[in-house]
């Protein structure tokens, strides 16, 4: 059993096609095809269902891709185990990072890591919770930033900072000099809010019927820069943790606290428990605690 073979079936897995897998593992799809064929005959068993469109794989298939996840999670981890004898000088990390929290945060952490570990590849890629999870879990991503307490098994969290969310207003709103948003007003407010696949809003929606509000969403946008443009430009109301109010976006725009118990999260850095946790990905933590310590001091500059 080779390793390439089994990149060839989780590329087949994740792209549901067998000429997207072979043009992502730079290969021609007779050879990818062939390989797995051959891997079928090892196993003696029938990994992929062809007949169906996208491709999918058996229940076979489902524990060969387990398994394979996590012996290329090993692998990379050896790797970076290897790039670490050298110091902080070379090597990649790859961090999954929830969109509330990339939106002020990120920004300031890439730049700081970058200019002070200039030989680290790093890549932060912006996802769902869920898929932030996953990543971590299989091995893909080195570190998660998301939600504490992690959804998943298999993964341990490091609080990082609590995230209150707030009513965001323009500053010439009928609301924007209210210390304290009223129940009675908010439930007439006119909203724009993130879709419902984001805890967010989930986190959001939850509050709200606690409270026995029915909120008048007029508007749903899947990004903070979009939301906090519609909220500028037309008027309207949104709700966001208020550390997004740091954005240049939100120029303009004011944070007015919802009913208590406000509506709180924390968010903290999610990793696969008991992994190797490699240099960089603590030196990014590091990153991570110095700009929450500088905003608790209001030392951080705006992301």
């Amino acid at each position: 059993m080779e390793l390439r073979t089994l990149r060839y079936l989780l590329a087949v897995a994740e792209e549901g096609h067998f000429t997207r897998a072979a043009e992502r593992c730079f290969v021609s799809q007779p050879a990818l095809s062939q390989q797995i064929r051959k891997l079928e005959d090892e196993v003696g068993e029938v990994l992929l269902d062809r007949s169906t469109t996208p491709v999918r794989l058996t229940a076979a298939g489902e524990v060969v891709v387990a398994h394979a996840r996590r012996i290329l999670a090993e692998l990379e981890a050896m790797r970076v185990a290897l790039d670490e004898l050298q110091g902080l000088q070379r090597g990649n990390l790859t961090v999954g990072a929830v969109q509330t929290v990339q939106a002020y945060l990120i920004p300031y952490a890439v730049a700081r890591f970058t200019r002070k570990y200039p030989g680290v590849r790093l890549q932060v890629l912006e996802l769902s919770a869920d898929e932030v999870e996953a990543g971590v879990l299989e091995g893909r991503f080195h570190l998660g930033l998301s939600f504490v307490p992690p959804g998943q098994e298999g993964l341990e969290a490091i609080p990082l900072f609590e995230e209150e969310l707030v009513l965001v207003v323009p500053s010439d709103h009928a609301l924007a000099a209210q210390q304290v948003v009223l129940p009675e007003m908010l439930a007439q407010t006119p909203l724009a809010l993130l879709p419902t696949t984001y805890c967010t809003r989930r986190l959001w929606d939850r509050w709200a019927q606690q409270l026995g509000l029915k909120p008048k969403v007029v508007l749903e946008l899947n990004t903070i820069e979009g939301l906090l443009h519609v909220t500028r430009e037309l008027g309207v109301a949104t709700v966001l943790p208020a550390l997004t109010l740091r954005l240049e976006a939100a120029r303009r725009l004011r944070a007015v606290r919802l009913p208590a118990p406000s509506p709180r999260r924390t968010v903290g850095v999610v990793r696969r428990r008991g992994a190797y946790v490699c240099r960089a990905a603590q030196a990014f933590e590091d990153v991570l605690r110095a700009w929450h310590e500088a905003v608790r001091n209001g030392r951080a500059a705006a992301a």
